[in-house]
């Protein structure tokens, strides 16, 4: 009757960590954001060196040229 006892909890305790690995493995994770045009692109402007992105150049405690 251990021994069952075992087996069964061992199949459970294995099915519980497949259930969570393929939880992880499938779920939806959403890296970046969408921000709209009217805030800014990363595809056009000026690099922005404070920021490390790219922007419309306006920033004020921005700097736009890197330092050597």
């Amino acid at each position: 009757m251990k021994i069952a006892t075992g087996i069964l909890t061992l199949f459970k305790a294995s099915t519980a960590l497949l259930a969570t690995l393929v939880g992880l493995l499938f779920s939806a994770n959403e890296d970046q954001e969408d921000r709209p045009l009217a805030h800014g692109s990363d595809l056009i402007g000026e690099h922005n060196f404070r920021t490390g992105s790219m922007d419309s150049g306006s920033d004020p405690d921005g700097w736009y040229e890197e330092d050597l």
